[in-house]
């Protein structure tokens, strides 16, 4: 549905890096799943993998309904990159299966590179609802899932990444510094470990990763008191929060409880990795030839 020249643009790109694992959406008509594929857009080009947006069809919904809803989000995409960058978008392959849709995004995670999702079920009450898509696939994702709030504010779009530590192994550490490069933003890191076992470990860690990234301003905030509670008021400014999901497989949730608390209490987008997660390596997230500015993610 795009034009001709980003139709030739995507057909050529397609064919460069064909066999890389894409950065997957879900569209399920939404709002909320458009800014989601933006978002997922400005990710796919910063890694230079191409970018699928799937509607995945139940058995009472038409599949033409939800074609029409992932070339809409195609064409809004492509239209809102045109207005905020100069080089061209990366490709866009709309795609409709049937099937539940928690369990198919499950499948279709193994092969991806990143999983974005709209989430619209963040607040105290969202704990009570029936399981939602974005939290099973929080919780059982083969890859990075990245959970898209509403925007709530000018100041949170712009405003620093924040990355949950409760290990000084985590690969959230890493990946924070990628995605605040990324944004050109500021990292906070919010030290949740208990005081029993911190050590200063973490310390050395973030600043090998500043040598890597010297452009990330850091701020190291230690937390002795609540934890839920200083998560929750960190994201009230952030653009991004940055989590591991931890070995926490036998949970019925399968969500740790500061994972299962950042899902249900903060307002921000949020970047869950699963252990042993590319994202943490050091080819996982953001190219080292890129030298021009992303598009804004608000």
């Amino acid at each position: 549905m795009g034009s001709e020249t980003c139709g030739e643009t995507s057909k050529s790109v397609v064919g460069h890096q064909e066999g890389q694992a894409p950065v997957i959406v879900g569209i399920d008509g939404s709002e909320l799943a458009v800014r989601a594929a933006y978002w997922a857009a400005v990710e796919a080009d910063a890694r230079h993998v191409p970018l699928q947006l799937v509607h995945i069809a139940t058995h009472d919904e038409v599949s033409l309904e939800g074609l029409e809803s992932v070339l809409t989000a195609r064409q809004a995409v492509i239209d809102r990159w045109a207005r905020t960058c100069e080089r061209p978008s990366p490709a866009i392959e709309p795609l409709v299966l049937g099937g539940d849709p928690a369990a198919r995004l499950t499948e279709l995670s193994a092969g991806a590179a990143l999983l974005v999702l709209g989430d619209n079920q963040a607040g105290p009450l969202a704990g009570l609802l029936r399981g939602s898509v974005a939290a099973t696939l929080a919780g059982a994702g083969r890859c990075p899932v990245a959970l898209i709030r509403p925007l709530r504010s000018a100041a949170s779009a712009v405003g620093p990444v924040l990355v949950a530590v409760e290990d000084a192994g985590s690969p959230a550490l890493p990946a924070a510094f990628r995605a605040a490069a990324t944004r050109h933003s500021a990292l906070v890191v919010a030290d949740l470990r208990r005081r029993a076992v911190a050590d200063g470990d973490l310390d050395d860690l973030i600043a090998r990763h500043q040598r890597q990234f010297p452009i990330v301003t850091v701020q190291c905030v230690a937390v002795a008191g609540d934890r839920a509670v200083a998560l929750e008021r960190f994201s009230a400014t952030t653009q991004l929060l940055v989590i591991a999901r931890g070995g926490y497989g036998k949970l019925r949730t399968h969500l740790n409880p500061m994972l299962h608390m950042a899902l249900h209490h903060t307002q921000c987008p949020v970047l869950v990795l699963p252990e042993g997660s590319p994202a943490a390596t050091d080819n996982g997230h953001l190219r080292g030839d890129r030298t021009t500015a992303l598009p804004a993610f608000g």
